[in-house]
């Protein structure tokens, strides 16, 4: 009995001051944020004190919002989808490397994280403008007649999306392969499984874990990404977390708290139905 209560004394005090601090620093401030989501918006102070569910009923009634809300999604999932098939098989190639390589390839994918996001952004901005490096190399060579604008577009900000999270996606699908025990595999081969019946029902199902990690990283970060959506997206392409920012810079605090929770709804609803569909608890025998 003594053993049992020191344990569960020993487990509070390590666990009570992360929860504190959670506690003091996040949902304090998340709480405080809904609040100012049902206030009014005031010209003269942060908010007025006149409880009201105008912030929320404006976006959700507001074609304007529908349509921003429908390009974010079909964003999203486009770098999702996109993510998925072209990490996947990097991170199959780095899951069969030794662990020296595995390692060495993990290092120089995360060599472009350590550049700023707005740098990058900038580099695409160099890169897709008009008089930049695409459109002048089609210029010149004839093949177009004159100067092409590639930015603002669904276009530049998924690819300046997708080089972003790309390395998120892998890492996390290389840390799910390398922990598949090899024998499950070779089971399969001799039961007479050829290779892509053994991928489609040992490998796949057995990296879900990792599937469903990457994809909710990959979606938190780019409902967020806000630098590379309004450098690459400009003034004609914007997602709602651009209408974040500008209730933001003018002084319309309600209703960017009321913005905010709405973005944050789109990404719980996503982190959901991705845990729905694919079912990583299999894994541990528990869905």
């Amino acid at each position: 009995m003594r053993t049992t209560l020191s344990r569960n004394s020993l487990a509070w005090a390590v666990a009570l001051p992360p929860l504190l601090i959670l506690g003091i620093f996040f949902l304090v401030p998340l709480c405080y944020l809904l609040f100012i989501s049902f206030m009014t918006n005031s010209a003269t102070s942060l908010f007025d004190i006149e409880p009201t569910l105008t912030n929320y009923t404006e976006i959700f009634s507001d074609p304007f919002y529908w349509l921003i809300i429908q390009r974010t999604l079909l964003s999203t999932a486009t770098v999702l989808i996109l993510c998925l098939l072209l990490g996947y098989p990097v991170a199959f190639y780095a899951a069969h490397l030794s662990p020296r390589g595995r390692l060495i390839m993990l290092m120089i994918m995360m060599v472009p994280l350590m550049v700023s996001n707005v740098v990058r952004a900038y580099g695409w901005v160099a890169i897709l403008g008009r008089r930049g490096v695409v459109s002048s190399t089609l210029t010149g060579s004839g093949i177009i007649e004159r100067p092409v604008q590639y930015l603002y577009s669904f276009e530049a900000v998924t690819l300046g999306l997708l080089t972003i999270l790309l390395p998120f996606m892998v890492v996390s699908l290389t840390n799910s392969l390398t922990t598949i025990d090899k024998r499950f595999t070779e089971a399969a081969h001799s039961l007479g499984a050829g290779p892509w019946r053994t991928f489609l029902r040992v490998t796949l199902p057995l990296s879900s874990p990792g599937i469903a990690s990457g994809l909710m990283l990959v979606t938190f970060l780019a409902l967020s990404a806000y630098v590379s959506i309004a450098l690459l997206g400009g003034p004609r392409y914007k997602l709602l977390v651009s209408f974040v920012f500008d209730s933001v810079s003018t002084f319309r605090w309600p209703r960017a708290a009321a913005l905010s929770f709405v973005l944050l709804l789109i990404a719980l609803i996503i982190a959901v139905a991705i845990q729905l569909i694919i079912r990583p608890q299999r894994v541990q025998g528990k869905g």
